[in-house]
């Protein structure tokens, strides 16, 4: 169905003005979710009188429904952010997806430091020009996460089930991404209280072979967004565009048209890159996430039985559903999940594991050392996950932990099967890397981790201007999917002690200035550069663009430069700078109502930053 708000023709019109939404119509004093995304509006409309648009939303019936291209191809026009929610809070974090309850709006639960958190992710969400944000397998999450962005308009990508359980297969993603534990923390989710009655009979702990179980999710988390979508009054129902990936597929420029159209802005073209080296190899070793191949057909490899499983149970799951859910929700899912019959099926072909990354030759591996570019000195070497492992195993046993109730002070810790490299041991009290990665530039990592690590090496973070002025006219090493992920920072082998390795490539870099903001903001700190999953065109490399000092990616890491006031002599110990750490977040959890950039200003201050 489509309703005035839903767009499904490439031609229709682009965003209406948006309306002033009723979650905004009063501050509340109180320590509501609800109560934060009032006083973001009023910190954004203190932005000399401009309010930053709110950011677009692109989100998925699921994973594996063409969100990476989207983000991808729209990367020269809007700036991105990958699933903050579900990838960047802890686990115990109230507002994680893979909390057991995360809570309604009207839920409290955050003070303090997980407040100032939240007030500077979402503000750092809004902007102009226009940002996406990219979000899929929120489950009971959505409601909340989309009740954050009231007047954000959202392009839900949806496909077929047999295409994503075909996907899930190629890539072994089941296991990989530990799907079973994510069914049995979903369907534990559906029996809590507030959701028990409809989603509980839903997903049976019935222990369901994979592919059940896969069907069973889909249609789930296809219904909670559907249902977050439609809440509320149908003036203020927000603006939405659907784009099936079987559209995407079979006529590519129908779908730019409609994108474009609907979200108002012109569809970048292709990027000349400039020449790039990749370690040893001109093919990514790990395709898992690369958008620089293209499909133009519909094939599911999938075994006869298999497909007999995915579909009865999106059946089944969608005929319980309709007991007990509006008609408008189910009948929406219903034809998000349409087009099975538009892939030819064809049995699995027998394929080799994984590739593997190639293991360099053995090479002397090249030591830390300063030289000189323009009034600075540079470090030849990105940070490590060595070295970042070392330095947070310290800071940890000075009392500085990482996470606090799910809000990362210094890295994400991802899991290895989602990119992450650096783990904590709680056994050991010890930081640990995934073997084969210790010379690998560390990332994941906030512009507080990255400040930390600077001041425990004797060094700065360089301004954006140093980095433009260092980097004129290099050769990016590593960039725009050629290897897949971050290769070591030794690379290319030619180069030795006196080179700088990676000076566009690899990794972007954290800056240690930003934009001039009012002093209420939250402080962002400029990001430079390009990474292995970014494209190294001089546009790219040069664009403005900035993060809020807790954020982070799996393609930002860091640069260290000294001059006359940062040397060995200025280095700080870890116990000092595990005090510094905790001296902030006390006063963040004492004045969780001082404005956000007073805090990170006290924070800045604190590191010599």
């Amino acid at each position: 169905m489509t309703t005035s708000h839903e767009q499904t023709d490439p031609g229709a019109a682009p965003l209406p003005p948006a309306k002033p939404h009723p979650a905004l119509s009063a501050a509340l004093p109180d320590g509501t979710i609800r109560s934060i995304v009032v006083r973001l509006a009023a910190h954004l409309n203190e932005q000399d009188g401009r309010p930053a648009s709110p950011p677009a939303l692109a989100l998925g019936i699921f994973e594996r429904v063409g969100s990476n291209w989207l983000s991808d191809s729209l990367r020269g026009a809007m700036p991105q952010h990958n699933e903050p929610f579900r990838q960047q809070l802890g686990r115990e974090h109230p507002l994680s997806p893979g909390n057991r309850v995360p809570p309604s709006l009207q839920g409290t639960g955050l003070s303090g430091l997980g407040w100032h958190h939240l007030l500077c992710a979402l503000s750092d969400l809004h902007g102009q020009p226009r940002h996406l944000v990219k979000e899929t397998n929120l489950f009971f999450a959505t409601d909340t996460v989309l009740g954050m962005l009231p007047e954000s308009p959202a392009v839900v990508l949806t496909r077929a089930p047999i295409g994503i359980a075909s996907s899930f297969a190629r890539g072994r993603l089941w296991d990989r991404w530990r799907y079973g534990d994510r069914y049995a923390q979903v369907a534990a989710t559906a029996r809590a209280p507030r959701w028990r009655t409809v989603f509980a009979p839903l997903l049976p702990q019935d222990d369901p072979d994979p592919a059940t179980a896969l069907g069973r999710l889909i249609v789930v988390n296809a219904l909670l967004l559907a249902r977050a979508l439609f809440d509320g009054d149908e003036p203020f129902r927000r603006p939405r565009l659907v784009i099936p990936y079987e559209q995407h597929v079979s006529d590519p420029g129908r779908t730019e048209v409609g994108l474009t159209q609907f979200l108002g802005i012109g569809m970048p073209g292709p990027a000349e890159e400039s020449p790039n080296v990749a370690a040893g190899t001109t093919t990514a070793t790990d395709t898992t996430f690369a958008t620089t191949g293209r499909k133009d057909t519909l094939v599911a490899e999938l075994a006869s039985g298999v497909v007999d499983l995915v579909s009865a149970a999106v059946e089944k799951t969608l005929a319980q559903a309709r007991q007990q859910l509006d008609p408008e929700v189910t009948e929406t899912v219903t034809q998000w999940l349409a087009g099975d019959d538009q892939y030819e099926v064809h049995e699995p072909v027998l394929r080799p594991s994984r590739r593997v990354r190639p293991q360099p030759d053995p090479q002397r591996m090249a030591k830390p050392a300063y030289r000189p570019v323009g009034q600075a000195q540079w470090r030849n070497l990105l940070v490590t996950n060595a070295e970042m492992a070392e330095l947070l195993t310290m800071l940890h046993a000075g009392g500085a932990v990482n996470s606090r109730l799910g809000t990362n002070l210094l890295v994400c810790p991802m899991p290895h099967e989602r990119g992450g490299r650096l783990h904590h041991d709680p056994a050991n009290r010890r930081w640990e890397v995934s073997r084969g990665y210790e010379s690998h530039p560390a990332y994941w990592v906030t512009w507080i981790g990255a400040a930390v690590a600077a001041a425990w090496f004797g060094a700065r973070l360089p301004s954006r201007a140093e980095a433009l002025a260092a980097t004129k006219g290099a050769r990016a090493y590593n960039s725009g999917y050629v290897v897949g992920d971050s290769c070591p920072v030794v690379e290319p082998p030619g180069l030795g002690d006196r080179e700088i390795h990676h000076l566009i490539g690899n990794v972007q870099i954290w800056c240690g200035d930003g934009p001039a903001l009012p002093e209420s903001q939250p402080i962002q700190r400029y990001l430079f550069g390009a990474a292995w999953n970014t494209p190294s065109t001089e546009d790219a490399v040069s664009a403005v663009r900035s993060r809020y000092l807790l954020g982070s990616s799996r393609g930002v890491g860091i640069r260290l430069v000294r001059d006359l006031h940062t040397t060995d002599a200025a280095r700080l110990g870890a116990w000092e700078l595990a005090h510094l750490l905790n001296q902030w977040v006390d006063s963040v959890n004492e004045s969780a109502r001082t404005t956000p950039g007073g805090l990170d200003r006290l924070l800045i201050s604190s590191l010599g930053s």
